[in-house]
């Protein structure tokens, strides 16, 4: 069973987003979601320090929220030294700003940056590599 993270402060980007995981991944995903990247944070430190098994296998991150951006979250855990060996971050954002695309490729936990929105052949690229 693969699990998914969304972080993602738009309500109505996550509710998209989780159909289209769920319709392209059927019963092989669990999807999660944050509107908050405070309290997402505060789920993957609980998540790295106790039990591995409820970690996400993939993560997209909204770059843009008002609460703290998807890059400061990063940064975040980089300082708390939040990693996970199994899971995938995708920076999941709207922005076409080159300067973002570099910057997300400049974190090392950062497996790629998807332009929303998701879509079928995303999803089925994303899954493929990880199995």
């Amino acid at each position: 069973m693969l699990k998914i993270l969304l972080i993602d402060d738009d309500k109505i980007n996550n509710f998209l987003n989780r159909s289209v995981i769920e319709k392209h991944c059927g019963n092989e995903c669990v999807v999660s979601e944050f509107i908050n990247p405070e309290e997402a944070f505060d789920f993957l430190k609980a998540c790295s320090s106790t039990n591995h098994e409820n970690c996400p296998d993939v993560i997209f991150l909204d770059i843009n929220m008002p609460e703290m951006s998807g890059f400061e979250l990063l940064e975040m855990m980089d300082s708390e030294n939040i990693r996970f060996s199994k899971s995938r971050i995708f920076m999941l954002s709207s922005s076409l700003d080159p300067h973002d695309i570099e910057k997300s490729k400049s974190f090392e936990t950062v497996t790629d940056f998807i332009s929303k929105p998701l879509d079928k052949s995303k999803i089925e690229k994303i899954i493929a590599s990880i199995d």
